[in-house]
């Protein structure tokens, strides 16, 4: 930037001394010559002389400040832009903490489905005895009698133990659980399909101790 900022600097200079010359030059031109210029030779030597030692005072006037001009606007225009401010790095805080409480919840054991879940809304009860290894699962439900479970299964996925159940029983024709353990709150969380009524409901159990 230094070397760049001389080198315009220098050509600006440079451009003002050739102004002022070419200013010198057209006042030297521009001098009355008719009528001075007569067959009095000491008239004809002495107006040269006052030209000679006249100031040339308005043409520096107009030109030094145009070329001061001109050398300023070169130098401005040959500043390069301001390099961008990279933006500041994201800190991983947020996902450091995500991480680990993706971990955490993957890594919660099966058993912790075992207990009796009850429903908040209406009393509906799951009761787990137990979670096998091939993702099997021991459950019976309660409405407060007992209706028929067809198919109880758990799973691990990314986001930690998912349930479900499907009840077969009169008025239960294939009826669905879809739950996902939550283990900071202890809850069974998750959606229930009514295949009578054709409607999905988000539902939640809350472990009940006995």
């Amino acid at each position: 930037m230094l070397v760049e900022r001389a080198a315009t600097i220098f050509f600006g200079l440079k451009s003002l001394v050739s102004a002022v010359r070419l200013a010198n030059d057209f006042h030297e031109m521009n001098q009355p010559w008719g009528s001075e210029r007569s067959n009095h030779t000491n008239r004809h030597d002495t107006a040269g002389a006052e030209r000679l030692a006249r100031p040339k005072t308005w043409s520096l006037t107009l030109f030094v400040p145009m070329a001061i001009a001109s050398a300023l606007a070169m130098n401005s225009c040959s500043k390069a832009p301001p390099d961008p401010v990279a933006a500041p790095a994201e800190t991983p805080a947020t996902n450091v903490v995500a991480a680990a409480k993706a971990a955490v919840t993957n890594t919660a054991s099966e058993n912790l489905l075992s207990g009796h879940w009850v429903r908040p809304d209406g009393g509906y009860v799951i009761e787990v005895r137990g979670a096998q290894p091939d993702g099997k699962l021991e459950a019976y439900y309660f409405n407060p009698n007992p209706i028929n479970v067809s198919r109880a299964e758990w799973r691990r996925e990314h986001d930690g133990l998912h349930v479900f159940i499907e009840l077969r029983d009169q008025n239960y024709p294939g009826a669905t659980y879809k739950l996902h353990y939550l283990p900071d709150k202890d809850q069974l969380a998750g959606e229930y399909f009514q295949p009578v009524y054709q409607q999905t409901y988000e539902v939640q159990f809350i472990r009940q101790s006995r």
